[in-house]
């Protein structure tokens, strides 16, 4: 490869590996991310059954303390009405006793439902951590080969970064701007080859003219009438 063009060409060979790489590695990034969240809901749900069964667990608590105190009452106004020889007083009390049982009985009835509630929100968070676990056993499987596949393309990127760096730096500085503007405004390959007589960036089909000149002289480059790519016509391409 003659030297005027080819770190050109080389800066472009390795943003075009860059840029598949770092394609890549977004593509497994969102694999990975789609079978974590079919875990990561799970866990949510797992951690919000348990807030909800926390809650329950203190209402379940009060009742039990209202019913013991409730229960003590009753067994002081059992205690207190047989003796009590005024006839106001003990219809009184007597009533209040009644009313101390009617209330016991709406409390043991709210236990019981409580009690019910709490088994059956274990029972939910017992399956939800059975979908849990299966669900994070198959995360394991499925991300097992791509996390290896996004470590090998990390590895690539890291390689390939600094040596576009030192390239870039060979090339002239107003292909350097060029190019850099090119990126900037979203076009990943600034410098692309002709392939088939075409700019293989925007596919244009090219005037003969144009690929007869490049082809004449492989160490000179033109920019694409179309997108504007610097083009250059590669030595491995059939004259």
């Amino acid at each position: 490869m003659p030297l005027a063009i080819k770190p050109m060409i080389d800066l472009a060979d390795t943003d075009r590996d860059l840029q598949t790489y770092i394609y890549a590695r977004s593509h497994l990034e969102r694999q990975i991310d789609t079978a974590r969240s079919v875990v990561d809901q799970h866990q949510k749900s797992i951690e919000q059954k348990n807030n909800e069964l926390e809650i329950l667990a203190s209402e379940c608590k009060e009742v039990r303390n209202n019913i013991q105190m409730q229960e003590e009452l009753i067994s002081r106004l059992d205690g207190q009405v047989p003796k009590i020889r005024n006839e106001k007083e003990f219809a009184a009390s007597k009533n209040q006793l009644e009313e101390a049982r009617k209330i016991l009985g709406m409390m043991e009835d709210k236990m019981l439902n409580l009690d019910i509630k709490k088994e059956d929100l274990e029972k939910e968070i017992e399956t939800i951590k059975s979908q849990f676990d299966e669900s994070n056993s198959e995360f394991q499987r499925e991300t097992s080969g791509l996390l290896k596949k996004q470590e090998q393309a990390e590895k690539k990127i890291a390689k390939l970064q600094p040596r576009r760096t030192r390239l870039l730096k060979k090339v002239p500085q107003k292909i350097k701007r060029f190019y850099e503007r090119c990126q900037d405004s979203g076009i990943s390959t600034p410098i692309c080859a002709i392939q088939d007589r075409s700019c293989s960036g925007c596919h244009t089909v090219l005037l003969p003219q144009l690929v007869n000149e490049l082809m004449a002289n492989a160490n000179s480059h033109k920019n694409c009438p179309n997108c504007s790519r610097i083009l250059y016509f590669p030595e491995t391409e059939e004259k």
